[in-house]
């Protein structure tokens, strides 16, 4: 399995702004002996504060192709200053995590579409510590789990401003009743009590890279395929001084959102341009768009066509 040199990982982890003090590495050796679990979580964190899962890669890109390789994909995040979609990142932070010297297999998942599991398009990572496995998925985007969760039937989490749970159990389209999956279900907003909604369905089989290049073709090539049809980027926003969590900005399609604990979501832009677009992009996710990468979308159904009146 692949990793990444020692250069390598202290670039990634200055670029996540987790190791800002030079006497963090030895502090980051010594919590992997120490704390591993409380470690992997803080890593997320930070991880999903910085590294955006987003899909721009399949819009402004003339070649829009997505590589799973870890070392395109290290240009692609720590270089660049980018991110992508579940198997570019899951497959990235594999590769940083077995870099540390962590257990991790990946396996694959179905996401639940309005009720209907579709087929194997989600990545994640398993990550095994003192005999115990979690699940670590830094590439589900909104609603996503942000923190390692136990494979254990009943525990939830809150990662706001929703929490989340897992089940072992069938899914409703098994044609044999003593087939289990893991479910994983988000609630919404837990202080106002909204429905669990299904999210999505994994297996602890150990998937490799060919079965991941096969799910990625279909997944950046499809016309269906939701990340094909779609512009869109999502950040954890992260309290340091509280370590942790405390909401997510989302760009989808024409308009920027804020979701907090405790508030209602709340619209911060809406996008008629492509050059709002653009700027949104490098405002609220330093992502800076290059002049090739802006006109590269043009003519595609996910372009922002200005409404009359607007240049």
């Amino acid at each position: 399995m692949s990793t990444y040199s020692e250069e390598q990982l202290c670039r990634y982890l200055a670029h996540i702004r987790f190791d800002d003090d030079p006497m963090r590495q030895d502090a980051l050796r010594l919590a992997l002996v120490k704390d591993p679990l409380q470690l992997l979580g803080t890593l997320m964190l930070y991880h999903r504060a910085r590294v955006p899962f987003e899909s721009l890669s399949l819009h402004y890109s003339s070649a829009r192709f997505l590589s799973l390789d870890p070392e395109d994909l290290y240009h692609k995040i720590v270089e660049r200053g980018r991110g992508g979609y579940c198997m570019e990142v899951n497959t990235f932070f594999a590769t940083v995590l077995r870099t540390l010297g962590y257990s991790v297999i990946s396996s694959a998942g179905r996401v639940n579409v309005d009720g209907t599991y579709i087929g194997w398009n989600h990545m994640v990572n398993l990550v095994t510590i003192l005999g115990k496995r979690y699940l670590v998925d830094v590439g589900f985007g909104s609603k996503g789990p942000n923190t390692p969760i136990l494979l254990e039937p009943g525990g939830s989490y809150g990662i706001p401003p929703a929490m989340v749970k897992l089940e072992y159990r069938a899914l409703s389209i098994h044609t044999d009743p003593d087939q289990r999956v893991w479910v994983l279900s988000s609630q919404e907003n837990y202080q106002t009590e909204t429905p669990w909604k299904e999210l999505y369905a994994f297996v602890e089989t150990e998937y490799f890279r060919a079965d991941f290049e096969i799910m990625n073709l279909a997944t950046m090539t499809a016309p269906q395929s939701f990340f094909v049809q779609n512009v869109m980027c999502v950040r954890t926003i992260l309290d340091e001084k509280l370590g942790q969590s405390i909401g997510e900005i989302i760009l989808h399609r024409d308009y920027v959102k804020r979701r907090v604990a405790g508030s209602d979501p709340e619209i911060l832009e809406t996008l008629e341009t492509e050059a709002q677009r653009v700027e949104a992009l490098k405002k609220y996710f330093d992502i800076e768009l290059s002049p090739a990468e802006q006109r590269a979308i043009r003519g595609l159904a996910s372009q922002l066509v200005p409404k009359a009146g607007h240049a």
